[in-house]
């Protein structure tokens, strides 16, 4: 009935964590592409791991009289702490399929998303958590329609219709770039694979024409962008009684707006978010659908270009057959021909000057070489500027072997330390004390332990206290 490439895939929503494991999957779905999303940044491991662990506090003090039902899914170990518990939920997530990592090849690091599948039943955990939810046209023009009808009528449901118009555009946009991205995966390797081109030429002139031409040249984010904001500003210049009278009533027929808005300011916090919204669709998503687009056409021609040069039917294609014949050889037979060959052209050296580039340089440009090539003298004052930086970026630098030789120090033959006993009483101590749980945690000689209930309190922090172990006391 229901295939997404992982055979556990709704595993996570059938084990005793699954009431935390369903919140952290709204939660993430909420900061990728709910109305509180930012929309140009991205979420690595820590990151999300931060949302998890964020997450699990706010909803891990309600109780569920179910939760005791279904199977454990989680070693105890996982389970020690907030964070090895986020940890654990996304090493599960990624493992029964809702979760995958991609690298942005901007920031040059691995984030994380929703895989397809995810995404969809994320949604629907989502939509399912609302109280109010129908099934609306998603673009931007039913979002400048409807605020021009609440100027109009002053009724409050074409306001609250234009929000979730404006929510809808960037899960429209996100749906579809990562759908170039999957065609561009799998529909571009398997007509390479197969030599047919027929799906590709059938997307072009069916759905790509009928869907997508319209939407990037009528239905534009930027077109509608203008208008919307100038109703927005129209809706600004309400004078404070029709204000009041406009929040009292969206607080009656939407109460999640209310609970959302800051200091009461139901209309303003719901036109800001409208514009935010329109703004992040046309200046972020939009040009990641077209780059994406971009990305699809132009593997595609590449491939295609390569398949005529290659012919891969082989009628009368000279480099075709010769790979083929080469294919056919055995191990050594291969070795042989292709050290014959590279033998036969090692004297082979090519080293042609392109005479357009033979020029003699004009008076300006000697000048210039001559002035650039001077080498500035570096005067005594400089030096010590030079030396005083570097010292000062030195003097608060501490590696995590510094600090687990600090921990271990203040043990004094003892097996263990607590937090709070140690000192503070000059800028390394704090920044040791700043660093010690995680540099303890990265430590294969010491354990932490969360002391819940335990406070800590000294001059520079406040929170909770850990004990600091060496690992091999009690595993011996």
């Amino acid at each position: 009935m229901f295939t997404s490439g992982h055979a556990q895939f709704f595993r996570p929503l059938t084990l005793k964590k699954r009431r935390l494991i369903a919140a952290c999957i709204r939660a993430f779905y909420q900061r990728l592409y709910g109305s509180h999303a930012d929309y140009r940044s991205i979420l690595g491991r820590e990151e999300l791991r931060d949302l998890f662990v964020q997450t699990i506090q706010t909803d891990g003090a309600r109780t569920e009289p179910d939760d005791d039902a279904g199977e454990e899914g989680f070693a105890p170990a996982d389970l020690a702490d907030d964070q090895k518990m986020a940890s654990a939920f996304i090493r599960q997530l990624v493992a029964d399929g809702w979760l995958e990592t991609a690298e942005d090849r901007v920031r040059l690091v691995t984030a994380y998303r929703f895989t397809r599948t995810g995404k969809i039943f994320a949604q629907a955990l989502t939509l399912a958590d609302r109280p109010r939810e129908r099934t609306r046209q998603r673009n931007m023009r039913s979002c400048k329609n409807a605020l021009g009808a609440f100027i109009e009528r002053r009724d409050v449901e074409d306001l609250l219709d234009a929000y979730e118009y404006a929510d809808r555009v960037i899960t429209d946009l996100s749906e579809d770039i990562e759908l170039f991205y999957e065609l561009a995966r799998k529909i571009l390797l398997d007509a390479h694979a197969q030599g047919n081109w027929d799906s590709f030429v059938e997307f072009v002139e069916r759905r790509f024409r009928d869907e997508f031409s319209p939407r990037l040249v009528y239905d534009n984010a930027e077109r509608h962008r203008l208008d919307i904001a100038a109703l927005i500003d129209r809706l600004h210049e309400l004078t404070a009684a029709e204000i009041q009278a406009i929040d009292a009533e969206l607080t009656l027929h939407a109460p999640w707006v209310a609970q959302a808005a800051p200091s009461g300011g139901v209309l303003g916090w719901l036109l800001e978010r409208i514009e935010d919204m329109v703004t992040a669709a046309c200046r972020t998503k939009q040009p990641e659908l077209f780059r994406a687009m971009e990305s699809y056409i132009r593997r595609h021609v590449v491939l295609l270009s390569q398949s005529l040069f290659m012919d891969v039917n082989g009628a009368n294609a000279a480099l075709s057959s010769l790979i083929r014949s080469i294919g056919g050889m055995s191990r050594e037979g291969q070795t042989a021909w292709l050290e014959t060959q590279g033998a036969a052209l090692s004297p082979v050296a090519v080293a042609l000057y392109d005479p357009a580039t033979i020029r003699m340089k004009t008076a300006a440009e000697r000048t210039r070489a001559q002035t650039i090539s001077i080498v500035p003298e570096i005067t005594r004052e400089e030096r010590l500027r030079q030396f005083l930086r570097q010292a000062e970026e030195r003097a608060f630098s501490l590696s995590q072997h510094d600090v687990v030789n600090y921990l271990l120090g203040h043990m004094n033959g003892k097996d263990q330390l607590r937090l709070s006993e140690l000192p503070v009483e000059d800028a390394i101590q704090a920044l040791s004390l700043l660093r010690a749980v995680e540099a303890a945690r990265s430590s294969e000689s010491l354990e932490v332990e969360r002391r819940e209930g335990e406070p800590l309190e000294n001059p520079i922090m406040s929170g909770t206290d850990y004990a600091i172990r060496k690992r091999h006391v009690g595993h011996g």
